[in-house]
C-alpha cells in the first residue's frame, strides 16, 4: 500500500469533507471529481484542473466549451492551494 504524506492529501477529498460548500453550485465540477473519483483512489485539486483543461481542448461544441471553461475558473479561483496544512 501506498503511503501518503499530508502534503499530498487530496485537496478535492479535503474540499468534499471540509468545505463541501465551495463546490454547490458548480455540478460540473462535482461530476468530474465523481467520474475521477471511480478511477482511482485519490483525486486532486490538479486532477480537477488537468481533466477540464483537456475537456476544453477536446470539445468541439463553444457552449460545453464555455462550461468546462466556467468550472476551470471556478476551481481556480474558489478553492485553496494543493499546498495547506
Amino acid at each position: 500500500m501506498q503511503d501518503v504524506s499530508y502534503t499530498h492529501v487530496k485537496l478535492a477529498d479535503y474540499i468534499l469533507t471540509e468545505d463541501p460548500e465551495l463546490l454547490i453550485g458548480n455540478e460540473t465540477v462535482i461530476r468530474i471529481y465523481n467520474n475521477l473519483k471511480n478511477q482511482k483512489e485519490y483525486v486532486t485539486h490538479k486532477d480537477i484542473i488537468l481533466c477540464l483543461i483537456q475537456k476544453i481542448e477536446q470539445e468541439s461544441d463553444s457552449g460545453k466549451q464555455d462550461v468546462y471553461l466556467e468550472a476551470l475558473e471556478y476551481v481556480v479561483y474558489r478553492t485553496p492551494d494543493d499546498d495547506i496544512a
